[in-house]
């Protein structure tokens, strides 16, 4: 008896050129089937992969050279498929090949795999070939029966349908060469299956919720922002505009104009992954105190505005004229001191604020009033 280690295939996989497609199908199928990894654990002598097996198209002009080939290659073959149908039943190729095989004493690793037909019918649907069922007979007493049992590819009545029952005809393959219990393989290759499409279910499951936390904190929202004139809202002065909102976020900078701050002011496009962390706004307006702060985003915002106290109430401009005797300057009824060099700088209060302020003087001066807001290069003569 050859050692087991010794044969360089699995199998030599024999069929008609008629059946190539389904041998080839059937070799693919045998060699990337992987054992469960619970039955290779203590088991020294269970490959992971059953290959390679050898796979050569027959009843192609077959020389005398080829077939001592084919011959050697069946001798370094562990197994013996024999792809069975009615194509199968009539070759000489197969039936030979089957005798020789049988001829080196290795009757028992002949695995018959029916892709089509009826085995032992003796009619034109016959599958298995002369050299089966003379090697193979089956006798009509059950107790003499030496028949070979065949794998069907296509078993009726398998629940699942022809999947399935391809996918039971491949574990009783493997089973039969590597001589294992078909029902103990079959249950531990649907638990496997249960695994990976529990696995798998997962997995889908974590992608869906990826895509869905990336969809949701890439899509954008539309900010409003409403400017709050309270604290900045003083008699006779001009009403707040033209203010400018600039919102900064990560590698990117949003500004908008505000023409009436009674409105509420909308910032679009700003990704969902901004919304309740933290962002810098920088808020400018004319008349006001700019706002520059750090909070955090909501969907709507409400900032304060403090009017500036200088821009109506820095009273800064320069007498030009003879100064001698002059005296009682008064701003808004107010008394000013007047500097040397002819300047006077003078506060208002925020709430007496306005956007002109009456000047008097014990001389006559060439204006009567002040108009603001004013600076260094606003002046009053002095009248002789």
């Amino acid at each position: 008896m050859k050692d087991e280690t010794a044969y360089r295939y699995f199998a030599f996989i024999s069929f008609q050129h008629a059946d190539a497609r389904e041998a080839l199908r059937l070799q693919r199928s045998i060699e990337t089937y992987n054992l469960p990894a619970v039955l290779l654990r203590g088991a020294k002598n269970l490959p992971r992969r059953i290959r390679p097996t050898y796979c050569y198209l027959n009843d192609m002009h077959h020389t005398e050279e080829m077939m001592d080939t084919l011959r050697e290659s069946m001798q370094q073959s562990r197994y013996l498929i024999v792809v069975c149908s009615p194509n199968a039943a009539r070759s000489s190729y197969i039936n030979s090949g089957i005798d020789y095989f049988i001829s080196l004493g290795r009757r028992d690793k002949i695995i018959p795999v029916i892709v089509s037909g009826a085995p032992y019918s003796n009619d034109e649907h016959e599958c298995f070939p002369e050299a089966l069922r003379r090697n193979f007979p089956k006798h009509a007493d059950p107790m003499q029966d030496h028949s070979i049992l065949g794998i069907n590819l296509n078993e009726a009545g398998v629940k699942g349908g022809r999947r399935k029952s391809r996918q039971r005809a491949r574990l009783m393959i493997v089973a039969r060469m590597l001589e294992l219990d078909f029902d103990h393989l079959w249950l531990r290759e649907r638990q496997r299956r249960r695994k990976r499409m529990l696995l798998a279910t997962l997995a889908s499951l974590l992608i869906i919720a990826g895509l869905v936390t990336t969809w949701h904190f890439s899509r954008s929202t539309t900010i409003g922002i409403s400017i709050d004139t309270s604290q900045a809202d003083v008699a006779h002065l001009p009403p707040l505009h033209d203010a400018l909102l600039t919102i900064d976020l990560p590698n990117e900078q949003k500004t908008v104009g505000i023409a009436q701050l009674n409105d509420t002011v909308r910032l679009h496009n700003i990704p969902m992954r901004f919304v309740d962390k933290p962002v810098r706004l920088h808020l400018e307006c004319a008349d006001c105190l700019p706002l520059d702060t750090t909070l955090t985003l909501h969907k709507h915002l409400t900032l304060p505005l403090r009017r500036d106290p200088d821009i109506y109430g820095h009273v800064h401009i320069r007498l030009i004229g003879n100064t001698a005797g002059l005296s009682d300057i008064r701003i808004d009824g107010t008394p000013a001191d007047v500097r040397p060099d002819g300047m006077i700088d003078f506060q208002i209060p925020l709430a007496d604020q306005h956007t002109a302020y009456p000047i008097t003087a014990n001389r006559p001066l060439d204006s009567d009033s002040i108009y603001m807001p004013c600076g260094v290069d606003d002046v009053i003569l002095i009248l002789p």
